[in-house]
């Protein structure tokens, strides 16, 4: 299928942001983008305090914003909306603005969900954002068949070999690059020691069967063993989409991605695990209307301690601090922890083929050249750095030394570990077939379909 792209793309991710990682990561770790060092004149090099100086411009260019004296705006949307991820990209938008006084950058920060939505409308329209959001996969092939993105690969041809080039591939189509990385990572559980430790449990099990098991000695225990934002359908698609991960593994996910049959034995399977989770009643209280971050979602749920454990990116400290109202710097009130997900007994999918993702931004089809030079000021050492500290693990090599964090030092090593990265599904494949599998995933969890029904309703919208 034409979308189809990011399936070799995902199996080399590890190959480059991990190998490239591991030199550095030996005694500490840390989230999140850097940037590149490049040696090169261009309109970012007189740093501010809160900048980079190793920032470089394009060299394939054209003349830039502080080069010919024009005024010059892009308009950036992104989901940061919440400290320290907020700050960081105001910090940095004002930084770049600093060094280039002609360019003025409009920031549009929003929650995940409400960008999809406004993004969606604006495409439709044409008003296309200069820097968005993007993950790749089927909606940048949509994008790029539609018009809407810009080509920006001599633009970037000077400085781009400085990231993981498998992250970069990640905003490409067809060999043709129309977006920069930020962020890569491995989902995983987020754990509340304290509350495991008060069940009487120390980890969380390596299999999916002893998983279970935690899970009703937890809820013996009095503790809501997991918090979900399913009203959000994403949240809880990483369940069905992981357990399609570990039921067929990467030949399965492969042939799914040829074929788009949802009717295939891994997803069946994966859709009867799901049911067996949701059985167990081991959610929080509204979880089916809940959304991810947000006071009485998934993100708060954890914060304010009443469930054991998540699944969630390496974004979702961050995001409890927010709700706990702790300072980006300063612990959380309990001991949070992480660990991988379990493997499934009789399963084909090993423990080294995980699901994660890769962010970035995506250029609009009318962006200014500048708009492509803030995205190598982004991705700089110093400002990757930056990110990896409060935010996320960097698809910068240079900046993978910050990382000192336990946990997020897990998730690196997870991610420098596995054989085959699968995206998250409704990022893999088109919006239609992305919002299908969210809409039977949130059925299942509402116990609303069975397995097979879903797996149907997702391969008559694929087409398969």
């Amino acid at each position: 299928m034409k979308h189809r792209k990011t399936r070799t793309l995902r199996m080399m991710v590890v190959a480059a942001v991990v190998a490239l990682a591991v030199a550095s990561c030996g005694s500490d770790a840390s989230p999140d983008d850097t940037s590149s060092d490049a040696g090169s004149d261009t309109s970012t090099e007189a740093a501010t305090d809160a900048a980079t100086s190793d920032a470089a411009t394009s060299e394939g260019a054209e003349e830039t914003a502080a080069e010919s004296g024009e005024p010059v705006e892009i308009d950036w949307w992104h989901i940061q909306n919440n400290d320290p991820g907020l700050a960081d990209w105001q910090a940095m938008a004002d930084a770049f603005m600093a060094e280039n006084p002609n360019v003025t950058i409009n920031i549009t920060p929003m929650e995940n969900e409400a960008f999809k939505a406004a993004l969606q409308t604006n495409l439709q329209s044409g008003d296309v954002p200069d820097l968005f959001q993007s993950w790749g996969g089927g909606s940048l092939r949509q994008q790029v068949e539609a018009g809407l993105v810009r080509d920006i690969t001599d633009l970037s041809s000077g400085w781009i070999d400085q990231l993981s080039p498998a992250t970069t591939g990640i905003h490409q189509v067809d060999g043709v690059q129309y977006g920069i990385p930020y962020n890569a990572g491995v989902f995983g559980f987020w754990y509340n020691q304290d509350l495991w430790t008060e069940a009487g449990l120390d980890a969380p099990a390596d299999t999916w069967e002893g998983l279970l098991e935690q899970v009703q000695t937890i809820k013996d225990a009095g503790i809501t063993p997991i918090a979900v934002g399913a009203g959000d359908k994403w949240p809880a698609h990483f369940y069905y989409g992981y357990l399609m991960i570990r039921a067929g593994g990467e030949e399965a996910m492969n042939a799914l991605a040829e074929t788009s049959d949802f009717t295939a034995d891994n997803v069946i399977t994966a859709g009867e695990e799901v049911l067996r989770l949701v059985e167990l009643e081991p959610f929080q209280d509204g979880f089916l209307g809940a959304g991810w971050d947000a006071p009485d979602g998934e993100s708060g749920t954890m914060a304010r301690g009443d469930a054991a454990m998540d699944l969630m990116g390496q974004w979702a400290p961050g995001a409890f601090k927010t709700q706990a109202g702790v300072e980006p710097t300063d612990d959380l009130p309990f001991e949070l922890k992480w660990a991988p997900f379990p493997t499934l007994e009789g399963g084909a999918g090993a423990p080294g083929e995980v699901f994660g993702g890769v962010d970035g931004f995506v250029v609009g089809k009318d962006a200014p050249d500048e708009a492509v030079d803030f995205l190598e000021f982004l991705t700089n050492e110093e400002n990757q750095e930056t990110w990896a500290t409060s935010s996320g693990l960097p698809v910068n090599p240079d900046a993978v030394d910050v990382i000192e964090d336990p946990q997020m030092q897990q998730v690196l090593e997870a991610l420098n570990g596995a054989d085959f990265l699968q995206i998250a599904l409704d990022q893999y494949f088109s919006p239609e077939v992305g919002a299908a599998i969210n809409d039977q995933t949130a059925l299942l969890f509402a116990q609303e379909t069975t397995p097979e029904e879903a797996g149907q309703a997702i391969t008559q919208v694929a087409g398969g």
